[in-house]
C-alpha cells in the first residue's frame, strides 16, 4: 500500500515536472522523438546485479525515442562487470567499465570497495564496517569524460546512478569540473549516504540544491510496479523534449 501511495504521488510529480519544463499543451497533446542528427549519450553508474535499469533503457525505453544513442554502464563489482559485459556483447553502442567512481583517486589508482550482501546493493567504497573487500581501479568521472573527449553539442545527455554512497562525489566533481551544465537528465534516488554518514548527506542534499540538481527515482524497486516504469519513461522523454526545445533556440 505504502509503495502504491507513493507511485501516485509519483505519477503528480511527471505530470507537475512536465508542465513545467515544456509547457502544458506538450504535455496534454503532444509526445516528441529526437529528429535525425541529434543522439542521445547515456550513463549509467552502478550497473549491480543483472543491469536491469541499463538493459531496459537499451532494449526499449531509447529505441522508442530515438535511433541514435550510446550508453556506457560503470560497474565495480568485477563478477557484475563481467556479468554486464556478456549481456550486451551484441550491443556495439554499449559500453561496460569496470572502476568506482570517487573524488579523490589514491596514489596507487585503487579502492577497496567493500561488499554488502545481495545482488551487490550495499557494496560501497565508504562502508569500511564490511569485512570483505576486493581492489579495483578508482577513476574520477570528469577525466575519464574528458579523456573521451566527448561532442555535447547537439545531443541530449542522460545519466542514472545508484553507487552506494558515492553519489555525492560524482555530482561535486561534475559541478566542480563543468560538467554538470552538460547532464540534462539526473536520475536515481541518490540515498544511500544517509544510510553512511547522515550529515555528509545533509550537506550532498544542500549541495544539489544549490546547484539545481533534482534526480528522479530509477532503481531495482521501481521494477516492481510497471506504472513506476511509466513514469521513469515520461520523465525522460521529458528531459528529452526539454533539451531540444534547447538546442532549438541556439541553432
Amino acid at each position: 500500500m505504502i509503495i502504491l501511495i507513493d507511485t501516485i504521488i509519483l505519477f503528480v510529480r511527471v505530470l507537475y515536472r512536465r508542465v513545467s519544463k515544456v509547457g502544458l499543451l506538450k504535455t496534454l497533446f503532444f509526445t516528441q522523438t529526437v529528429p535525425n542528427g541529434i543522439s542521445i549519450l547515456y550513463f549509467d553508474l552502478g550497473t549491480h546485479k543483472d543491469a536491469k535499469e541499463l538493459s531496459l533503457m537499451v532494449n526499449k525505453i531509447l529505441p522508442r525515442i530515438c535511433e541514435s544513442y550510446e550508453a556506457y554502464g560503470f560497474e565495480a563489482i568485477q563478477e557484475y562487470f563481467l556479468q554486464a559485459q556478456k549481456k550486451f556483447v551484441n550491443k556495439k553502442n554499449v559500453t561496460i567499465i569496470q572502476a568506482a567512481l570517487c573524488y579523490v583517486i589514491p596514489n596507487n589508482g585503487k579502492v577497496k570497495l567493500y561488499k554488502g550482501t545481495g545482488d551487490g546493493l550495499g557494496s560501497s567504497i565508504y562502508r569500511t564496517d564490511y569485512i570483505e573487500y576486493e581492489e579495483v581501479e578508482a577513476i574520477r568521472f570528469s577525466d575519464w569524460l574528458r579523456e573521451k573527449n566527448f561532442i555535447f553539442k547537439n545531443r541530449i545527455c542522460l545519466l542514472r546512478m545508484n553507487i552506494e554512497g558515492s553519489e555525492y562525489d560524482v555530482i561535486m566533481d561534475l559541478v566542480n569540473n563543468g560538467f554538470a551544465k552538460h547532464i540534462d537528465g539526473y536520475y536515481g534516488m541518490w540515498d544511500d549516504l544517509s544510510k553512511i554518514d547522515i550529515q555528509r548527506y545533509e550537506e550532498f542534499r544542500d549541495f544539489l540544491a544549490k546547484n539545481q540538481i533534482f534526480p528522479f527515482t530509477f532503481n531495482g524497486r521501481d521494477f516492481l510496479f510497471p506504472l513506476r516504469l511509466r513514469c521513469i519513461e515520461y520523465d525522460i522523454r521529458t528531459s528529452v523534449q526539454a533539451t531540444l526545445r534547447k538546442i532549438k533556440k541556439f541553432e
